[in-house]
């Protein structure tokens, strides 16, 4: 069944969908462990004040907007009427980069776990999106 499921998908397809799978993982992981405070630099680079962003709590609860958009990503890569249509297929990657990015909004960057694997998730989107852009181009040629 598996065999079957990946035989028909392209490299840069499945690479989307380790990044769509990954994100879902990350969500259950720590996003930010309250701690995350970053100090700004003053004109004579004397640390002057921390922001304290206070970001605390697993991916689910810092990104409510999270499952919505999981679904959606799952939806369009996973439907093979959705993914081959041409419009798909020409604007879909971009948009859904940058759909990854707004499941990892705020993140602690890599101070927590989950934050790191977001990271990673967003890394594999964009190699997608770069992949199927060149394979696009390389189609027309």
């Amino acid at each position: 069944m598996i065999q079957e499921f990946l035989r028909d998908k392209s490299r840069d397809h499945l690479v989307m969908l380790a990044a769509i799978v990954l994100l879902f993982v990350s969500q259950f992981f720590d996003y930010g462990d309250g701690n995350s405070a970053y100090p700004i630099f003053g004109p004579d680079f004397a640390m002057d004040v921390y922001i304290n962003f206070g970001l605390n709590g697993i991916g689910w609860e810092l990104h409510p907007q999270a499952w919505v958009i999981i679904v959606v990503l799952a939806f369009a890569f996973l439907r093979s009427d959705i993914y081959d249509h041409p419009l798909m297929q020409k604007f879909g990657w971009w948009p859904g980069f940058v759909l990854v990015i707004a499941c990892n909004t705020p993140s602690d960057g890599i101070r927590a776990f989950g934050s790191t694997l977001g990271l990673i998730a967003i890394l594999l989107a964009l190699v997608a999106a770069i992949m199927h852009q060149l394979a696009q181009r390389k189609a027309k040629a």
